[in-house]
């Protein structure tokens, strides 16, 4: 394949997978994205596949996550390399064993494995952990992800390409059937859920106006009572408990509508550090406290909690995880595991973030929702407040950019998915036998690298010696 046709590939397949998410939400487009990649991969070797990556990783995150810009401007591009690098490194990896081991029938396995756990750990692990834009959140909600979750699905996302792109004839039929069976998956997702439990009343309280008598004042216009009373991310930015004359108003409102309240604000620390926390109470006092466990990246978004368990209320065990915490998939699934029985969250997008992230953010919680098969109503400042049921449909919302309120309910439940109890480790799998693999091919290549430098050296040593000797 002519060198200028790959990077060719290597910048649509970047384009098409980014048209796969939020606002377009092309997502049969994720199913294209990669074997057009692997294409361009297949032989290319180090040198060029390293650049591929990149090629493929900037133009997908750089048009993806184009609101970057809105909130970091310039920087933006340095926070669209970094996370194109994982790319960068992928495309060096299948690029290079694809040229050493191009008839190998394991090769489409390990392209998959080892993009997949790239993809992992920069979702999960990285310092800078950012989990948008993954294969398996392109895909969306399928039957898949009760079983499995989002990075399981993206490991078959991946490796049909796989076996489309580097196999056997035999592979490639096997891949063309799986890409087929995915996409069937994703015309015929989990349809909505009815439970005839008992409904737990809700109403969520969605302004772009963090203040806290803003919120109040929404919620005493409205005649709901006898429910949980949930408002947005700092709904109330600082301490609240331990501002006397604020919490009384709390607990006077909870007190009126014999309500559970749940609320964003903050617990200070020493030293002018705080926790942002998710805050449950009625007209008792505190039930209960959540601190968020993932903070969003270079902003004062607090110190990061360590535990992730439900609040007890009258109504039910209730997660309150916070925003960001359901980007990644450990704090609800933790919660779920510890006997939430359905979920609470506050969350917060600022309306200059753009629609587009707002869109692609409301996305996730679909996903947490359906790997845990619980509902969660999602209350955010500006958009979007949403319930979800147990199979990911969205079942209510409050439009973007307006100020409002919904009444809705949830419903409690008790049973874990295979996902919840197992399913979750099939990412941290993919990691090991992919770290095992590469080290595995790499290992005799470097070390023999390795010994033709070091004697290279000696050789260096003796006749510089030999030279300075009488």
């Amino acid at each position: 394949m002519p060198t200028i046709f790959r990077y060719v590939l290597a910048g649509v397949s970047g384009v098409t997978a980014a048209a796969a998410f939020p606002t377009l939400a092309w997502w049969p487009l994720i199913l294209i994205a990669w074997p057009l990649l692997f294409m361009a991969l297949r032989g290319a070797g180090f040198r060029h596949g390293r650049f591929l990556g990149l090629v493929h990783g900037l133009v997908c995150y750089g048009v993806g996550l184009s609101w970057l810009v809105n909130i970091f401007h310039q920087g933006a591009l340095a926070l669209w390399l970094i996370l194109a690098s994982f790319s960068w490194l992928a495309g060096a990896l299948i690029g290079s064993v694809s040229l050493r081991h191009a008839r190998c029938s394991w090769l489409p396995w390990y392209a998959a494995l080892v993009w997949s756990a790239l993809e992992f750990v920069r979702a999960e692990l990285f310092w800078l952990a950012f989990p948008w834009l993954t294969n398996g959140l392109g895909l969306g909600p399928t039957w898949l992800s009760p079983w499995i979750g989002v990075y399981g699905a993206g490991f078959l996302i991946v490796l049909a390409a796989g076996l489309v792109a580097f196999g056997t004839k035999a592979q490639r039929l096997a891949g063309a059937v799986l890409t087929i069976l995915l996409a069937a998956l994703g015309v015929l997702r989990p349809p909505p859920v009815a439970d005839a439990g008992p409904p737990v009343p809700v109403l969520a309280v969605q302004s772009e106006n963090c203040d806290f008598l803003t919120y109040q004042e929404m919620t005493a216009a409205q005649g709901f009572a006898d429910g949980i009373i949930l408002w947005p991310e700092y709904a109330a930015p600082f301490d609240i408990q331990d501002d006397a004359p604020y919490f009384a108003k709390m607990r006077n409102l909870a007190h009126e509508r014999n309500a559970t309240l749940i609320l964003g604000t903050q617990r200070a620390l020493d030293g002018g550090a705080h926790f942002n926390e998710a805050l449950t109470l009625d007209a008792g006092g505190t039930l209960g406290t959540h601190d968020k466990n993932h903070p969003v990246p270079f902003m004062d978004d607090g110190l990061p909690g360590q535990q992730s368990v439900p609040v007890t209320t009258r109504f039910g065990k209730i997660g309150t995880p916070i925003c960001f915490d359901c980007d990644f998939a450990d704090s609800v699934r933790r919660m779920t595991a510890a006997g939430a029985e359905a979920f609470a969250v506050p969350s917060m997008d600022a309306a200059r973030w753009s629609a587009k992230q707002h869109a692609q953010h409301a996305e996730m919680f679909r996903h947490r929702a359906l790997e845990n098969g619980r509902w969660m109503i999602v209350c955010a400042t500006s958009g979007l407040t949403q319930l979800i049921d147990p199979h990911g449909t969205r079942v209510g919302r409050i439009p973007m950019f307006q100020d409002g309120v919904m009444a809705t309910a949830l419903h409690l439940r008790s049973d874990l998915t295979f996902f919840t109890r197992v399913g979750w480790l099939c990412p941290w799998l993919v990691c090991v036998v992919a770290l095992t693999s590469t080290l595995g091919l790499f290992w005799r290549p470097a070390r023999g690298a390795l010994g033709r430098w070091l004697n290279r050296v000696r050789r260096r040593r003796r006749g510089a010696s030999q030279r300075c000797s009488p």
